[in-house]
């Protein structure tokens, strides 16, 4: 992997900056000297401002390789280091860095640790374009180091037991990372869009849809899915299940909800629905669109589409569970994305996690901006 080496970032508040010798005094002041910034840290606590001096020194003599990534966190307008945030592992097999971070405690509580760590994550994915992962881990115990993880925009990927070491010894470790392929940009997925649905705009029924009208695609990485994110309990005999009924039948109930769906469901069509006592109450189609090269990575995609619930049976919550389990079921057949097409209901499907990536209309995209 190429690298780019430590350059000084600044944000909002801060400057992070290559360290100097002379830096010691403030960093053994403010965190290498504090046991409570180092109770779970992998090097102990230090006793004399010679020992913090002399590591300081190698550190320094580090960055004319051009590979390391270590920075002096500061403020904007006072040059003295508060904190610390590096590169501290590197696997070039799977292209991925895990960062180790800690900040003086008074400086605790202000958010300045998210700052400087979303601040290097986006500059190691700017700057080096074959990069994948970007990881964190803490101890179990320091629970505080994780929601400065979720804070920075980082997703939680698990717990490994007795995986890693500190000063207490062997520890349970929670594992947080972001991936290149979740940082896409709106042009990106726009990009998407278009391979996946070829001249979509120019279709009449979308050229026909209001400007005041917003129409939302959605996209979930369903190893972020969690099932248990959305539970119902019904008073009726609820059921779910891919349907093998009276196709025709079904047809009949599709255009009830929307005219024109029941072109959409054959005996090709992977079916599946919500029951009540047996009846169809709720319907969609699991779809397969193949795989697509996600910001370097191909992915596998698929989703729920042409969803709908009977008129009747609306506002029961039905629908929403029919959704959370075909999404299970795309993630137990190794998808990597499940995608939401052309939904006036984005809030409904972010209960299970999918997020708004494009908004658009007759016109074409809207963007931040609102110009289209």
């Amino acid at each position: 992997m190429d690298t780019i080496g430590t350059r000084t970032i600044e944000t909002e508040r801060l400057i992070l900056r290559r360290y100097r010798v002379e830096d010691a005094e403030d960093m053994f002041n403010n965190w290498t000297s504090d046991p409570e910034v180092t109770k779970f840290l992998s090097w102990p606590t230090h006793t004399s401002i010679d020992f913090t001096r002399s590591l300081l020194t190698k550190w320094v003599s580090y960055y004319e390789d051009g590979k390391t990534y270590n920075w002096g966190i500061t403020q904007k307008g006072d040059d003295r280091v508060i904190g610390n945030i590096a590169v501290v592992e590197r696997d070039e097999r799977t292209c991925s860095y895990e960062l180790g971070y800690c900040l003086g405690k008074a400086f605790w509580g202000q958010g300045i640790m998210p700052e400087a760590l979303r601040a290097v994550i986006d500059y190691l994915f700017e700057g080096e374009s074959d990069l994948q992962r970007v990881y964190a881990t803490h101890d179990l115990r320091n629970p505080k180091s994780g929601r400065v993880m979720q804070k920075a925009g980082m997703h939680f990927d698990g717990i490994l037991r007795g995986s890693k070491k500190n000063i207490h010894g062997i520890h349970d470790t929670a594992y947080y990372s972001v991936l290149r392929s979740d940082r896409l940009t709106q042009e990106q997925y726009e990009a998407l869009f278009e391979e996946m649905y070829p001249n979509f705009f120019e279709n009449e029924y979308v050229r026909n849809i209001p400007e005041d009208e917003t129409v939302s695609e959605q996209i979930l990485r369903l190893q972020e899915f969690d099932p248990g994110c959305y539970e119902k309990y019904f008073r009726e005999n609820v059921t779910f299940g891919y349907f093998d009924g009276d196709l025709e039948e079904l047809r009949k109930d599709v255009a009830a909800v929307v005219g024109h769906w029941p072109q959409f469901f054959n005996e090709n069509s992977r079916i599946y629905c919500g029951y009540i006592d047996g009846r169809v109450a709720s319907f969609c189609l699991i779809e397969d669109f193949g795989e697509h090269v996600v910001n370097g990575v191909h992915c596998k995609i698929g989703g729920p589409g042409c969803v709908g619930t009977l008129a009747e049976y609306r506002n029961r919550g039905i629908g929403l569970s029919m959704i959370r389990n075909v999404t299970q079921i795309l993630r137990d057949e190794f998808y990597d994305y499940s995608y939401i097409h052309y939904t006036y209901e984005p809030q409904w499907y972010g209960l299970l996690g999918y997020k708004t990536v494009l908004r658009w209309n007759g016109r074409g995209y809207i963007r931040d901006e609102g110009k289209q």
